[in-house]
């Protein structure tokens, strides 16, 4: 663990004051002229670094910057805002953030090393609550190379599976949907979608833990739902800060996060895919269902930050009377052998679809019951990216 300081008071004689007492109580405090130069050269996210800033009165610039950057560095490094007294807003959005907190200059240093110890100690639950949970944090996109491959069933299969079975059904799982314009995840589970980005748009700090509340569809197995109402409207215009907001506050709170992305990239799919700790990517087994199965995956593994954690699944394939996919040879001829799993033709989907039932809590869906476990096991097993810190 390494601890920074950055000193942006011009005032010596205040800040000074301050700086010596966090030196005699920190004899390993580091010295730093800007915040650019730590973030370059951080530790693993196992070893969380701190940055302990001690800002100028009546600046707020330091808390703005903050503010905008700690979200995208909050598995590596906690920022510690030390200076004058902030309003409400302003400490709202700071803790907001996931991976701050502000301190008074008139407080005692013990209060900077009570701070830092309990971070360490909430890493240390967290980290032992996810191993007695059989999961760490990991979040998994599901990338569909066309329309109609089955995406959005995969995924809900997957979580309802999960939820239904004895080792992971404490788990906390939720299914995000960001196909805006065609979202039925919530049709598959007889659900009312109850996300509303257009509350949090213009002001994505408007998503606090009453909103974020209201916006999940909870199915009776036990899986959270955030899905939109569907919308012609041009998803392009999304406020990607709203829906990084969103995301933020998402993992906080779930173990396993499945995210249904829609066949159109847009501007912020890179984004989704980069911070995933896994991809599947979703396709059929036809000739042009394979070359878009190959056009896609190689997008995903030109984006995704871990390309050894991007599966194939291949959906609807006919099995042979004697045992075996018909025409797998294709699929391994194109898309090679490893990380692919072929998923049956379910006989009863269409069934299963229009009454709103996952096949996972259908008796009669027994075909594909073990195509689906072999995706879950994959999801549950997947090496997280973003394990809980600890000291």
């Amino acid at each position: 663990m390494a601890i920074y300081l950055l000193n942006a008071d011009f005032d010596a004689h205040r800040a000074g004051a301050f700086e010596q007492k966090l030196r005699a109580a920190i004899p390993s405090l580091i010295k730093i002229t800007t915040i650019e130069s730590v973030l370059h050269d951080l530790q693993s996210p196992d070893r969380p670094s701190y940055l302990l800033l001690i800002t100028p009165p009546r600046d707020t610039t330091n808390l703005e910057k903050i503010v905008e950057i700690a979200p995208h560095y909050r598995d590596r490094i906690f920022f510690v805002l030390v200076g004058d007294e902030i309003s409400a807003s302003q400490y709202k959005s700071l803790v907001r953030t996931g991976a701050a907190d502000w301190i008074s200059t008139n407080a005692e240093v013990q209060e900077v090393l009570d701070l830092i110890a309990n971070r360490q100690a909430r890493g240390r639950a967290e980290a032992t609550s996810a191993i007695r949970g059989g999961s760490k944090r990991a979040a998994i996109s599901f990338v569909p190379s066309a329309g109609g491959v089955g995406n959005t069933t995969l995924a809900v299969e997957i979580g309802v599976s999960l939820k239904t079975r004895k080792p992971t059904r404490n788990m906390n799982i939720c299914i995000v949907d960001l196909d805006f314009q065609s979202s039925h995840v919530c049709d598959y589970l007889d659900l009312e979608p109850r996300l509303k980005m257009q509350e949090i748009s213009s002001n994505p700090e408007r998503l606090d833990a009453q909103l974020f509340d209201i916006f999940i569809s909870r199915h009776a197995s036990g899986l959270h739902v955030f899905a939109a109402p569907r919308s012609k409207s041009d998803p392009c215009q999304l406020n990607v800060m709203a829906l990084d907001r969103l995301l933020d506050m998402i993992a906080t709170r779930y173990q396993l996060i499945l995210i249904d992305l829609p066949v159109t990239w847009f501007s912020w799919t890179p984004q989704i895919v980069s911070a995933s700790d896994g991809v599947f990517v979703t396709g059929v087994n036809t000739i042009p269902g394979l070359r878009q199965t190959a056009e896609t995956l190689a997008a995903v593994r030109e984006t995704a930050r871990a390309p050894a954690q991007v599966a194939i699944a291949v959906n609807r394939c006919q099995r042979r009377f004697w045992g075996g996919v018909a025409r797998r040879h294709h699929v391994e001829r194109v898309l090679g052998r490893d990380n692919v799993f072929y998923i049956a033709e379910e006989p009863t989907a269409l069934d299963s679809i229009n009454a709103g039932t996952p096949m996972a809590l259908s008796r009669r869906s027994r075909s594909i019951g073990r195509d689906i476990a072999a995706l879950a096991d994959f999801c549950v097993n997947l090496k997280s990216l973003r394990a809980a810190p600890v000291e």
